[in-house]
This record gives C-alpha cells, sequence and structure tokens, in this order.
C-alpha cells in the first residue's frame, strides 16, 4: 500500500557554502534559491506549532512544519523546500518509517523550519 500523492513541492539542495567577493558567507543551493525548486511529489505537510515570543521590540516568527514524503524522497538537513507559505529549511534528517512490520512503507517526515524576523 502507498499513500497517494497529490502535492508538488520544490527541493533546493544545499551545495555547500563559500565566500563572495568580499569575504562574507555565502550559502550556495541547486537550484538556487531565488528560482523554482526541483519538482517533487509528496503526501502533504503540516504545521504543528508557530512561536512568536512576548518580548518588546522582538519581531521574530519560528514556524515548524511536518513535510509528509513518499519513499525515497532526496532531502537531508540543510536543503530547503518550497511551500506555498515560502520557504523552509530542512532541519535534522528525514525519518524513514519505510522498514515497519507487514511490509508496509508508509514514507517519511521531514522536519522544516522558517525563521522570519
Amino acid at each position: 500500500m502507498t499513500f497517494p500523492t497529490p502535492y508538488v513541492v520544490g527541493l533546493h539542495v544545499w551545495a555547500g557554502a563559500g565566500e563572495d567577493t568580499h569575504g562574507n558567507p555565502v550559502e550556495s543551493y541547486t537550484p538556487p534559491l531565488n528560482q523554482p525548486g526541483t519538482p517533487y511529489a509528496v503526501i502533504g505537510w503540516s504545521v504543528p506549532s508557530s512561536t512568536e515570543p512576548a518580548v518588546a521590540g522582538h519581531d521574530r516568527v519560528v514556524v515548524d512544519v511536518e513535510l509528509l514524503t513518499p519513499p525515497g524522497f532526496p532531502a537531508k538537513p540543510r536543503d530547503v523546500i518550497d511551500l506555498p507559505s515560502g520557504q523552509f529549511e530542512v532541519v535534522g534528517e528525514v525519518r524513514d518509517y519505510t522498514t515497519g512490520p507487514f511490509g508496509f512503507a508508509p514514507g517519511g517526515v521531514a522536519n522544516l523550519r522558517r525563521v522570519d524576523g
């Protein structure tokens, strides 16, 4: 049994960090973050938490997303995923649920995070 994959997200693979001509650190992605990511079909996603610190003058918002992926989804830490609400960084390894009992291999869960502010 496999789950349907009705949604498409874009994947930007982290290609490493370097420096620009002024010596500032720059991260590199394939394709670049200002272009659409490589399309991949996914099962869906959910937003189980969002935090906004109640500190005067502080406007930082952290959004966590769980991306439900089919088996073999190639994301790894530091890659970036395009969702309709913005770009999110992959945090940690994709949790793989394909080695369970009875031959059931539903896929995995990729934890994503976006920090604004």
